[in-house]
């Protein structure tokens, strides 16, 4: 690859490389070595730790992007965005695929240079060089985009799509299961009722969810996605009672009912989610299936469950992450939910439990308000007492 840096761009190339070689020259050592230590301190201030599905998701989006904008810069394809939401995972997504452009340079350089080719490894790490001055300068300078400058662009409309606050308006499930046609239907319903009432991720359908119907409660047993050292739930179980006047939950008793010991797998393959992604984009414009999960999470607030529960049945490892996810107003209130997940919860502390009452706040209130009484009263003492020498 032939990477093209802009002239402020070069500039900088150009002093990294000056300073390089002075310090190549005061340690008596190879100008490649600082070279490639300057390029690991800019890739080495991106966390790239994400899951595999995530990962694999950064890639498509890239790929996507980039394609469907040839020739345009990055900062064009930034403001491009509408939403928050949607310009943040399209930074990131563009932050770990450079990333991972970089370091490929660097592997493919060190390979090389294995084999004695040195031309070969030296030209190689001169464009990972130039790569991550140009990713410097884009995404980690004081001259990168944020969303901010998106919003105040000319013409910006600030009318928000994000599937969080679309979602309480999102067609129900009978409204979309009468939509299908009948081969649609019969492919896809199921796994459209089972992201539709227990708001799973579209990468969690592609591992699997079983179904059990235990003690008048339909169970949701589901492998977690975005899985890492902090984050995540490996394995989550979530229940509720089923609603008979439900097309989707009298959809998941039948599968449930017909499955050989009573559990039902339920798999998406990638192709499935993608036709079920493009009938909604077709029939029901505005919405996706995300939708569905920020409504699953309206739903849990509304019905009182408890910070744990929510991160729980989310299948979240902190109780931080639901704060973006649906309203407590937006949601029905017509289930009550229970649920339990294999890692620990790390529950943030709640303000209110820091806050005095309302009589010791009182009191406190009263006392600083006699002591700024007392202090005036004695500036205005002092302000009448005449001081004379004696």
């Amino acid at each position: 690859m032939k990477v093209n840096l802009t002239r402020h761009q070069k500039g900088i190339a150009d002093a990294r490389l000056l300073m390089a070689q002075e310090q190549a020259m005061q340690a008596g050592s190879f100008l490649s070595v600082y070279v490639d230590k300057m390029i690991k301190d800019v890739i080495n201030q991106v966390k790239t730790d994400a899951s595999a599905e995530s990962n694999e998701q950064y890639r498509t989006l890239y790929k996507s992007m980039t394609s469907s904008n040839a020739g345009k810069s990055v900062q064009q394809i930034l403001m491009s965005c509408n939403t928050r939401a949607s310009f943040d995972k399209t930074r990131t997504a563009f932050r770990f695929c450079i990333v991972e452009q970089i370091k490929q340079l660097r592997r493919e350089a060190e390979k090389l240079s294995k084999a004695k080719d040195y031309k070969g490894s030296q030209e190689l790490t001169v464009e990972a060089f130039k790569l991550s001055i140009k990713f410097e300068d884009e995404f980690l300078s004081d001259k990168r985009i944020l969303f901010s400058d998106i919003k105040s662009k000319i013409g910006y409309d600030k009318k928000s799509l994000s599937k969080r606050k679309t979602a309480k308006n999102a067609p129900s499930s009978n409204e979309v299961l009468d939509n299908m046609k009948p081969a649609f239907f019969k492919r896809h319903s199921i796994c459209f009722s089972v992201i539709n009432r227990f708001g799973i991720r579209p990468s969690e359908m592609q591992k699997g969810v079983k179904l059990q119907f235990e003690n008048g409660r339909i169970f949701a047993v589901v492998r977690g996605a975005k899985v890492a050292k902090d984050r995540g739930q490996q394995v989550r179980a979530i229940g509720y009672e089923p609603d008979l006047n439900n097309a989707a939950d009298k959809l998941l008793l039948e599968a449930i009912a017909n499955s050989p010991n009573k559990v039902f797998e339920c798999v998406q393959t990638k192709k499935d989610y993608n036709a079920l992604r493009k009938h909604f984009n077709k029939y029901h414009e505005g919405f996706s299936l995300y939708s569905y999960r920020h409504a699953f999470a309206s739903d849990l607030k509304k019905s009182g469950a408890t910070r744990r529960q929510i991160a729980e049945a989310m299948g979240h490892r902190n109780t931080v992450s639901q704060e973006f996810y649906g309203y407590s107003k937006q949601g029905k209130g017509d289930r009550e939910f229970v649920a339990k997940a294999s890692n620990d919860i790390k529950v943030k502390p709640d303000i209110k439990e820091y806050i005095k009452s309302k009589s010791d706040a009182g009191s406190i209130g009263s006392k600083i308000s006699q002591s700024k009484k007392s202090t005036a009263a004695n500036l205005q003492r002092g302000s009448r007492t005449s001081i004379k020498p004696r």
